[in-house]
Order: C-alpha cells, then structure tokens, then sequence
C-alpha cells in the first residue's frame, strides 16, 4: 500500500497543555510561579493595608472615609486636607498623567513628584503634630508612615499653621 502521509503519522498528545507546560517548566519553573504567586499575594495585603490607612487618615481629618477610595477625588481631597493651594493638585495629576502615560525614564518626571510629594507630606506631618523627619520618612516609606498616622495616637488639628505652598513658601 501507498503511504500518502509520507511517513507522517500523527498521534494525538498524552497530556493536555497545562500539563505539558508544568512539564516542561521543572522544579525551577514551579518555584518561580510559586513565588511570583507569593509576592503576588503581599502586594495584595499590602495595598489593602495602604488603602484602610488612608479611609482612617480621612476619617480622622473629619471628611468621610469613603472619600480616600475614589482616586482622582482623594488627591483633591487630601491636597484640602494638608491645606495646600489647589494647583498642587494639579501639579500632582499632571506628573502621575506624565509618568502613567509612557515618559519611563524622565528624571524630570520623578524629580517633580517626589517634590510633590514631599510638600504633602511636610504639610501632613504639621497638621497631625509630627515632625519634618517624618515628613522625610513618610515621603520615602509612605506604606509604613501612612499606616503609623492612621492608627497611631497622632490626632489631626485642622487649624495647625502651614503654608498654601507648603515647603515652597514665599514670605
């Protein structure tokens, strides 16, 4: 007989594609999703921390909770909050728009918004009774110093002196 396949013959596969991809990928590949799954997870906890943090910081500025869950609107809100002039917050959305929409690597970029940044959290720190350290603090490790005004014993005093233009005032 011919041979029209031309010795060709096809065998249907032994185990489905996830299997074969587990396969293939050994005890390396295993531990690596794993991992990644892990990490996954902690950044998970982690955001659900940074975001109870802040609906608490609101609550005890005297605004409503739920205000710190909108994002757009929680800028707003926080720049009435830290009592900074309104075109910080348009400072601060243009600079995270910059950065979100592709200009990966501006210096210039991140310059600002770690600047922006700062004026925050310098303005934050005077309006609960802390330091300009924990200013400093709050602006690098902002995931371990928002949780500490938060749940802390630090009360907001909403009539604490702080400059419109924060760290940038001009007397």
């Amino acid at each position: 007989m011919y041979d029209y396949n031309y010795g060709l013959t096809q065998t249907a596969p032994t185990t489905n594609g996830v299997e074969q991809f587990f396969d293939s990928l050994g005890s390396f590949g295993a531990a690596a999703i794993l991992l990644i799954i892990v990490l996954a997870l902690i950044a998970l906890a982690v955001l659900i921390l940074v975001v109870i943090a802040n609906c608490k910081m609101f609550d005890k500025a005297g605004e409503k909770w739920w205000k710190g869950l909108i994002p757009l609107y929680s800028s707003w809100v926080e720049t009435k909050i830290v009592g900074l002039a309104w075109y910080w917050f348009l400072i601060f959305a243009v600079l995270t728009g910059l950065l979100s929409n592709g200009t990966d690597g501006n210096s210039v970029v991140y310059f600002g918004l770690v600047l922006t940044s700062f004026n925050y959290n310098f303005n934050l720190a005077k309006k609960f009774g802390k330091s300009n350290g924990f200013a400093v603090f709050n602006t690098i490790f902002p995931v371990i110093g928002l949780p500490i005004l938060a749940f802390g014993s630090s009360k907001y005093n909403k009539d604490a002196k702080v400059d419109p233009n924060g760290i940038f005032s001009v007397k």
